[in-house]
């Protein structure tokens, strides 16, 4: 029996992730395949007032949205993602839009798994892809 495929979700604990959430369940049905959405917070995450709120949250639009949500704590989220990855082999990564203070977390995400193709979302709900990259264009380390 064949697996079906995945689209994987990148969320943190902000309302605006349940656009991405929403964004994933759309892709994910577009592509007969399964929804899982995932969180990574820092190991010495004390959590804000609204955090603990806002993730219960996000796991019941994954839930609504037929999909499962993994909360990981790690200093390292691009690796922690990407190990999850590994296991759960998704077709296709749903992430937000970095902005001008971005951490780089999708593109040391997609250096670390460049074969699988990342769909960025803006907050206007555009959707811009990352195509996989060819082995024989990968940088050296």
């Amino acid at each position: 029996m064949k697996k079906q495929s995945t689209v994987l979700v990148c969320v943190t604990p902000q309302e605006s992730s349940g656009q991405l959430v929403e964004a994933g369940r759309i892709l994910a049905e577009k592509n007969n395949a399964a929804l899982e959405v995932v969180s990574v917070l820092p190991i010495s995450s004390n959590f804000s007032r609204n955090e603990p709120a806002t993730l219960e949250k996000l796991f019941s639009f994954a839930k609504e949205a037929g999909g499962d949500m993994a909360i990981y704590f790690s200093d390292d989220p691009a690796l922690t993602v990407a190990a999850h990855m590994a296991k759960q082999k998704p077709a296709l990564l749903v992430t937000g839009f970095p902005g001008e203070d971005s951490n780089s977390f999708v593109s040391a995400l997609h250096l670390l798994v460049p074969e699988i193709p990342v769909s960025m979302v803006s907050r206007d709900n555009t959707v811009y892809n990352m195509l996989p990259l060819r082995q024989d264009t990968i940088p050296a380390r």
